[in-house]
């Protein structure tokens, strides 16, 4: 009896044993299931994560998420180049963004879970500027709530850089008002005088009536001039504008022309005009480039009609095929607060004029700045008033093709 019952306690021992064992298996085996089931899981997430961080990331324009406690939980590559070195991820809002008004809009979206669209325009000290020294940029914001399974709000902040599409709408507006009121004052002397010349006895005083008609002459001419030089920049601006008639011709023998053509002025002005121009032969449109220099030079003329004027005209050429051509004068200058601003549309110095005398167009210098750049150049001035002022061209010898 003994016997059989140490057998019993040993059979069942043995079981239990075994029983564990296979226990112990199974349980190590469905942690080793769950642990691979949790990687292969993890991975996958982490794989779906940089999925949709890559699609982020080709978007053309900044792209932040934003959970309902206003923290950045996740942006786009467009995103942290804005920000640079700093690090915005799980960052506040207001640590982030450091602008009152975007911080207000995505407040009011958390809020009010409705898509707004909002253009602002945010401050030169802004991390948004577009570029340095500008004034400001404008940007388009769209703000896209998302509702999440557990009721958890977050925003989709998308920011497009619009500055220079407002920039451009800005321009032409001003370009027509400036271009309107430049072309009403001409044309109220004009009617002004007309309606004195045809009322009755208006021709018996001949002198006067002559008077007139020279006043007459002179503004014709410069609505003449206002429209072309209108045409010529449109065209340089235009978005379908025809590409540049590029073909080799003689800088030298363009100058030459410049001067035969201004001949008469020089000789009443008094003027010396030294020439410093070998005969260098670069590839441009030759209608532009008689443009470019006729302006430089009377420009130089007209803002010194009562000085013996020496303008100076110095072309050169590199090894590198590098073209430069400097025009400069000692007359009366420009000065140092205007600088920044001599091309731009219709802007004038020419406040020490007398009334009596007929003004520019204000488009000339900004007619030779749009057709240097359409030849891939630049164009600089530097002046000292009374001393020399000097405009500096430099082109490539063969410009980029349109």
């Amino acid at each position: 009896m003994i016997y059989l019952a140490f057998s019993c306690a040993f059979i069942f021992g043995f079981l239990f044993l075994r029983s564990k064992r296979r226990l112990e298996d199974t349980l190590v085996e469905l942690s080793n299931h769950r642990r691979d089931t949790l990687t292969r899981d993890q991975k996958q997430a982490k794989a779906h994560d940089r999925e949709i961080q890559h699609l982020l990331d080709a978007l053309p324009y900044p792209f932040f998420s934003i959970n309902d406690k206003g923290l950045l939980i996740r942006v786009n590559r467009h995103a942290r180049t804005i920000f640079g070195a700093r690090d915005i991820h799980n960052r506040s809002i207001r640590q982030t963004f450091l602008d009152a008004s975007i911080v207000t809009l995505i407040t009011q979206a958390l809020e009010s879970p409705d898509h707004h669209r909002e253009i602002l325009r945010l401050p030169a000290n802004s991390v948004f500027s577009s570029k340095p020294g500008d004034k400001e940029s404008s940007w388009e914001v769209d703000l896209h709530p998302l509702s999440l399974q557990n009721d958890n709000l977050e925003i989709q902040l998308m920011m497009r850089d619009i500055t220079a599409s407002v920039h451009a709408d800005q321009v032409r507006q001003d370009f027509v008002a400036n271009a309107s009121h430049e072309l009403r004052t001409p044309l109220s002397i004009i009617s002004g005088y007309l309606e004195n010349l045809t009322e009755e006895g208006g021709l018996d005083n001949k002198e006067l009536a002559r008077k007139m008609l020279e006043t007459m002459d002179r503004h014709v001419i410069r609505i003449n001039r206002i429209v072309e030089d209108m045409l010529v920049i449109s065209k340089l601006e235009s978005d379908d504008a025809a590409p540049l008639n590029l073909a080799p011709f003689n800088i030298a023998v363009c100058v030459r022309d410049i001067i035969e053509r201004l001949e008469l002025v020089i000789e009443k002005q008094n003027a010396t005009i030294n020439l410093e121009v070998p005969e260098i032969r670069i590839t441009g449109d030759h209608f532009y480039w008689t443009q470019i220099l006729f302006n430089l030079v009377e420009n130089a003329l007209k803002q010194n009609p009562t000085i013996p004027l020496k303008v100076r005209i110095q072309a050169e050429a590199d090894k590198k095929g590098h073209f430069t051509i400097r025009i400069s004068d000692n007359g009366i200058g420009i000065p140092s607060t205007d600088l920044p601003f001599i091309f731009k549309r219709f802007y004038r110095v020419e406040k020490h004029h007398s009334q009596t005398q007929v003004k520019g167009t204000g488009l000339g210098l900004s007619i030779v700045k749009r057709a240097i750049e359409a030849h891939g150049g630049t164009i600089s001035a530097t002046s000292t008033p009374g001393v020399d002022t000097t405009f500096t061209i430099e082109v490539p010898k063969f410009p980029p093709a349109p």
